[in-house]
């Protein structure tokens, strides 16, 4: 996706400018940069001169030691960027007199370091681009192999091209925010997209013995059970693979495994091997709700294992963007296979480059689309922690009922359909209920078991899992099974996603939950095929 760093005002009553009169001004402002990470400082231009009232909120909260200049007619507003705000696309709202300015940015959150990564467009060579960052006091930065970029092995769109690393190269240090902005200014039409450096953390393995356990008054759950799965029904996920994108997914008699990928050692890859949690599992637990012979709802669909996540469950976006480019490269390949993307992984920064990806994804037409399942993340219980709105990403490019993201018109992020974002129950006696850390918001679009779900660790144990993670791969089985029912009519991940929705979900549970909390309703599979 193309973001500008322009500027853009609209004004209502100029009279102000034109010199002419006193009408308030009401003005739509972005800063520059755009996207910036905790502590970085931002600028605002203001198309009037401050006066001594001025005021600024960023995500609800009042900013502190700001800042103003002369700038043309109008005034500069500097400030800091708190810690104390959520990431993701937060509301700006500044206050001056009569004069009002609103506008939204970009909060670069948990993990974000100080590097850019980029997707060179097909045919643009390391040397090229080598040298137009140099121009501007940048550099590509090798990575651990000593290679300044890697293909990412597709044979169209966006994963046709070449991951690399920018960092700078001379100059006073730039925070990340201002490092994006040089870079796409010098060096933007050779790259698909561009992104900050972050870590994406699964957040959601939260075993009985985590830090945050489930709730003490739930009980275990057969998930298989409690969506319904009709054992005697004919369609199983056959000619269905679900690509877990996680921790790795160990080699279990009961899945049916395909060759996989490990961007996470790239010196002794096995994407077999899931050492989470000291051998607790996460990608191996989400394989098993997927597509276990005993667990798992489509257990005649196959599991490709792409190990884009460490044993503490931190998933570098670099390793993120090279297995999804995976999947996709996969599908192209296997045409035979129709392909489900599952993500139990999520930030609350949005990733520029993942977004494009899953955007191509969702509309690879060659492979009939690939739809793609993400859980909606567990930080809901501690949602006060911070100020402004709680993203998850990438969940939160998907949904029906709007988008949580910029309102930037030079960033905008359009709905991401054939998205399906999943949240998470647990059981309270006999009733469901959506369970205390399952994220809640507009783009959520169904709730499936997510609290004591009992799955396999990597060494075959049966173990209770908690998370929206166990919740994701459920919708991901029920997405395969929904693709082998129509096969002869092929269905979009559009239309997949809308016919899930309407048939395989239950809109009176859990009862009483708002629409934030559980979408469309519970996953319920008796009346699907």
């Amino acid at each position: 996706m193309r973001w500008m760093l322009v500027l853009a005002v609209s004004l209502v009553g100029c009279d102000l400018l034109r010199g002419g009169g006193t009408s308030p001004i009401t003005a739509e402002v972005y800063p520059a940069p755009r996207r910036a990470a905790w502590e970085e400082e931002v600028r605002v231009s203001l198309p009037w001169r401050a006066g001594s009232s001025l005021s600024l909120r960023l995500a609800g909260e009042a900013i502190a030691g700001l800042r103003t200049e002369p700038e043309g007619a109008g005034s500069a507003v500097i400030f800091k960027v708190p810690s104390s705000v959520w990431g993701g696309p937060q509301a700006l709202d500044i206050a001056d007199g009569a004069n009002r300015a609103t506008g939204s940015l970009t909060v670069l959150g948990e993990s974000v370091g100080a590097g850019a990564l980029v997707v060179l467009k097909p045919g643009v060579s390391d040397s090229a681009f080598a040298q137009q960052l140099a121009g501007a006091g940048l550099r590509l930065v090798p990575n651990t192999r000593g290679e300044p970029s890697v293909p990412l092995g597709a044979a169209s769109g966006p994963c046709a091209g070449r991951l690399a690393q920018v960092g700078q190269a001379s100059g006073p240090p730039l925070a990340v925010g201002a490092l994006l902005e040089r870079l796409e200014a010098a060096a933007g039409s050779q790259v698909v997209d561009l992104d900050g450096i972050l870590g994406i953390d699964p957040l959601t393995g939260y075993d009985t013995g985590s830090d945050l356990p489930p709730s003490p008054n739930s009980s275990p759950i057969n998930a298989r059970q409690a969506i319904q799965r009709n054992p005697a029904s004919n369609f199983t996920g056959a000619g269905t693979t679900i690509a877990v994108v996680d921790t790795g997914v160990a080699s279990l008699t009961s899945l049916n495994l395909r060759p996989g990928a490990d961007f996470t050692n790239l010196e002794a890859p096995n994407p077999n091997l899931d050492e989470y949690r000291d051998g607790q599992g996460h990608g191996t637990a989400v394989a098993v709700l997927a597509a276990g012979a005993a667990y798992g709802v489509a257990p005649a669909a196959g599991i490709l294992p792409v190990k884009s996540c460490d044993k503490n469950g931190k998933c570098p976006l670099a390793a993120v963007i090279r297995g999804i480019c995976y999947a996709i490269a996969y599908a192209e390949q296997n045409k035979n296979q129709k392909l489900v993307l599952n993500l139990s992984l999520g930030s609350d920064t949005p990733s520029e480059i993942v977004y494009i990806l899953l955007k191509d994804a969702l509309m690879k037409r060659g492979v009939g689309g690939i739809p793609v399942v993400a859980a909606a993340g567990n930080q809901w219980a501690i949602r006060s922690s911070k100020k402004g709105t709680l993203h998850h990403f990438p969940a939160s490019f998907g949904g029906l009922r709007g988008l949580s993201a910029s309102r930037d018109p030079a960033r905008r992020m359009t709905l991401l359909k054939g998205l399906l974002s999943v949240g998470a129950v647990g059981l309270y006696g006999t009733e469901f209920r959506v369970s205390g850390f399952s994220n809640q918001g507009d783009y959520v679009d169904l709730v499936a078991p997510g609290e004591r779900v009992r799955s396999l660790r990597p060494g075959g144990l049966e173990a209770e899992f908690t998370g929206t993670s166990f919740a994701a791969p459920l919708v991901a089985g029920a997405a395969a099974v929904v693709r082998q029912a129509s096969a002869f009519t092929p269905l979009t991940p559009e239309a997949l996603e809308l016919t899930l929705l309407a048939n395989l979900t239950n809109p009176g549970l859990p009862a009483g939950a708002p629409p934030e909390a559980r979408g469309q309703g519970m996953l319920d599979m008796s009346g699907g095929p």
